[in-house]
């Protein structure tokens, strides 16, 4: 018999930090587009801190796969945005 009891919560803060505001701010632009269509039960949150931070809140009562999944999503894309943006 499948387990009807809803999941917990979980929320995932991640801080990343970067040399200059230009870079920040290009980056977290870059990144919006990712804070769209996300399945029920999971949603993300991004802002600019400290003027060269990017903090982003994750939160989710869906499956842990889900949250994993997208969180390994928006790290690769940041990852590329920083490669164009700030180069090798």
């Amino acid at each position: 018999m499948p387990n009807s009891q809803p999941l917990p919560e979980i929320t995932l803060i991640i801080e990343l930090k970067f040399l200059k505001q230009s870079e920040t701010e290009a980056i977290l632009k870059a990144i919006i587009p990712d804070n769209i269509n996300f399945p029920n039960g999971l949603s993300m949150d991004m802002r600019l801190k400290d003027n060269t931070s990017i903090f982003i809140k994750f939160s989710s009562s869906t499956e842990i796969g889900t949250l994993i999944n997208t969180v390994d999503e928006v790290l690769q894309d940041i990852s590329l945005a920083e490669k164009v943006i700030i180069g090798d």
